[in-house]
């Protein structure tokens, strides 16, 4: 199925008077890139959470917020020995009143302490269950988003496609017009010439003007870009960029061979199509 690199999904959990709220989003990278802002309570498993999101969501950058609200442990104590230094140092180099500087003297680093929060190993476990349930949404966000992805890829390729059937018609008219008046203009000529030589020259001139060989490359690319989309691999968006590439180089050629008007008008709108199409595969998983 079709993925989006687009993603969100939340969830919260209760343990005792702690409630914890997980947060994830995702966007479209090239690679996977992930930013990770969690208490520092969960430090020790930032790499297990880290290793999970790479291996499910394969792609595109990530935005993991865990928040604790309601802490059960919010105490605060005073770091005596830092303060009594500060306050000996300070006296080393002027005269104060003890009375006005307890104020700056508490803004100082690691005057307080606040209390660390405690986990125990299962309350832990049920956070990063939660962290897989919002994975799981992300997946589920990636998919319907997938969904309307894959419709209009569809509609886009069956412009294409339309396009370039029409374009088959065109050609084969096209080339036979054009050799009809030249030997129409031939016959008007009052020289003499090598006939042979003469058809000869048509033949390159209009081989020059031949798309089908390019025609066939397209409806490859097309068949295998649609393969493609139907399969079940999970990551199929880079495989999808670089057919689009390959999809343009034809359409490009074709442009440039032909000098009919309806054929080039052709290949204005299989551009047009194409360029939705490329970006469209870039924010696919």
């Amino acid at each position: 199925m079709l993925q989006s690199m687009t993603g969100y999904g939340s969830n919260s959990l209760q343990i005792d008077e702690l409630e914890i709220y997980v947060e994830i989003k995702t966007l479209n990278s090239r690679y996977f890139d992930s930013k990770i802002s969690i208490p520092s309570t969960l430090s020790s498993q930032e790499l297990i959470i880290n290793n999970v999101l790479k291996e499910k969501l394969k792609r595109g950058k990530v935005d993991l917020r865990i928040k604790f609200m309601g802490s059960s442990n919010d105490s605060v104590s005073f770091n005596k020995s830092v303060i009594k230094n500060y306050i000996n140092e300070l006296k080393e180099i002027s005269d104060f009143d003890d009375s006005h500087i307890l104020k700056s003297l508490l803004s100082l680093p690691n005057s307080i302490s606040k209390g660390e929060l405690s986990l125990s190993e299962v309350q832990t476990n049920k956070i990063i269950d939660c962290v897989n349930s919002v994975i799981e949404n992300v997946i589920d966000f990636r998919k319907n988003e997938g969904k309307n992805t894959l419709k209009d890829l569809r509609e886009n390729l069956n412009v294409i496609k339309e396009y370039s059937e029409t374009i088959d018609k065109i050609s084969d008219l096209h080339k036979k017009n054009i050799k009809e008046e030249l030997e129409i203009k031939s016959q008007n000529l009052e020289v003499n010439f090598d006939n042979g030589r003469f058809e000869q020259e048509v033949f390159y001139y209009l081989e020059k003007m031949d798309i089908n060989e390019e025609l066939v490359r397209l409806k490859s690319h097309m068949d295998f870009f649609i393969e493609i989309l139907d399969n079940d691999l999970i990551e199929k968006g880079k495989k999808l960029g670089f057919i689009c590439q390959e999809i343009g180089r034809e359409i490009n050629t074709i442009g440039s061979k032909s000098s009919n008007s309806k054929i080039q008008n052709s290949v204005v709108e299989m551009k047009s199509s194409l360029e939705k199409i490329r970006e469209q595969t870039l924010n696919i998983l």
